[in-house]
């Protein structure tokens, strides 16, 4: 394939990331504080009803994936589930932030299975999307070069679902109508790059099925022995901890502990100055990773990222708007690394898989990393929300306790950092370099 041919599928492949980073930030970051401040139902709660949503995903991610690994249709195995959960997905968030305007906001049932369609959507488009970079690209290099674009779109994901979606739920009226139209307005735009993945791909390589048929049980053992994939998952599961707890708290943080009264203007200052500072360090960090190796620098983003989560102890509301963004330039480097890498890696690994046991199982490892991650985005925010009860935290009151104040931001600068120091532990395992790769051989 040519070098324009391998950049319209690298971008064919990685504006699919747009969509799902919509829908995976708007709810990181409202979730919660839609459900308490919103709706009105307590913290401890929602952090219940957010744990029993995501069992749900613990059947259906491994179920999705191995449904993928064994399909077979005109295109592909993966590409039909791509249009599927875009479907899914759009029309879900729609309703989730249009709950308050039911006749079921009052209904934990209802609320709890709105969160489980969402989950379900977007493992639907996920699983089988991240299962298909070790098909689309062989080379190592290339596959870096790939998910450039991903963490890209991840970025200004980020920067619409974490920080422009508060500020367009205020600017269309605020309160339950003003939520209810942004979630029409990204539900449209997460369905639309989630479905524009299924024609930008369609000239890229595909695999067919493993014609043996080993059972679901065998394939998982036999993943469980695949090493980098194991250090790997475990980094992620930690990190994702970290990340969403990052992402739910910003809100929370510049209401009550900046005090401002619409938080919408100054998230969207953080998450912009967010976005700029991760698409510029993009090719520092590929440069970084082409001469330390990926994991040496996956543990340098993550340390840095860990000691800038800190400086929220130095937060109150008479922090100006420079310091604020330093603080936003510095999280989003480092983030850029993180996500690159980490992103990155998880390919090398299943190609690891397939040259040592000739089996197609990419479906199994994606299936198994989306699991982590939609556990996280749910947990973590559960264990934030349980530690803002713990200090007191009243969604229905209309100023919060100076305890309750300190609370939020004592969690805002140390979880982040418990959750990235206990990430770099397993991380410490993960021992796949570009040479290992190269001279991986089949199991005896």
């Amino acid at each position: 394939m040519t070098t324009n041919g391998n950049r319209r599928l690298h971008f064919g492949w990685g504006v699919g990331t747009l969509g799902a980073a919509l829908l995976l930030n708007g709810f990181a970051a409202l979730q919660a504080f839609y459900l308490t401040s919103v709706v009105g139902i307590s913290a401890v709660t929602v952090a219940t009803l957010l744990f029993i949503a995501k069992l749900w995903d613990w059947v259906s991610n491994p179920l999705v994936g191995v449904i993928s690994d064994r399909t077979r249709s005109r295109w592909g195995r993966r590409r039909p589930y791509l249009l599927f959960g875009a479907v899914v997905s759009g029309l879900s968030f729609a309703t989730f932030f249009s709950l308050e305007l039911t006749p079921f906001a009052d209904s934990v049932l209802a609320v709890v299975a709105v969160l489980a369609l969402v989950g379900t959507g977007y493992t639907l488009f996920n699983v089988p999307y991240m299962a298909m970079p070790s098909e689309l690209v062989s080379d190592y290099q290339e596959r870096t070069r790939m998910f450039q674009y991903r963490v890209l779109f991840i970025a200004i994901g980020t920067l619409i679902g974490a920080g422009a979606s508060q500020r367009l739920a205020e600017l269309m009226g605020g309160g339950a109508e003003g939520y209810s139209r942004m979630g029409i307005m990204l539900g449209c735009a997460i369905a639309l790059f989630m479905a524009w993945t299924f024609f930008g791909t369609a000239q890229g390589n595909a695999t067919e099925r493993s014609e043996t048929r080993t059972p679901f049980s065998e394939q998982l053992r036999l993943g469980l022995q695949n090493k980098p994939f194991i250090a790997l998952l475990a980094t992620k599961a930690t990190q994702l901890f970290g990340l969403f707890t990052t992402a739910a708290m910003g809100i929370f943080i510049i209401k009550y502990v900046l005090g401002k009264e619409n938080p919408g203007t100054w998230l969207l200052w953080f998450t912009g100055v967010s976005f700029l500072a991760q698409v510029a360090s993009m090719p520092v960090w590929s440069w970084i990773a082409k001469r330390i190796e990926k994991q040496k620098t996956y543990m340098l983003a993550t340390a840095l990222f860990s000691v800038v989560s800190l400086s929220w102890l130095l937060a109150t509301p008479a922090e100006e708007l420079w310091f604020f963004c330093l603080r936003a330039a510095l999280k989003g480097f480092g983030a850029a690394g993180l996500l690159l890498m980490g992103q990155s890696m998880l390919p090398d690994t299943i190609d690891y898989d397939f040259k040592r046991t000739g089996l197609r199982r990419e479906g199994i490892y994606s299936g198994l990393y989306s699991v982590v991650e939609k556990v996280a985005s749910a947990f973590a925010p559960s264990v934030l929300l349980l530690s803002y009860a713990w200090f007191g935290f009243d969604s229905k009151a209309p100023v919060q306790t100076d305890e309750t104040i300190d609370g939020i931001r004592y969690c805002a600068a140390f979880l982040p950092c418990i959750y990235f120091g206990l990430s770099l532990i397993p991380l410490s395992f993960y021992r796949l370099t570009e040479r290992d790769l190269k001279e991986a051989k089949p199991l005896a």
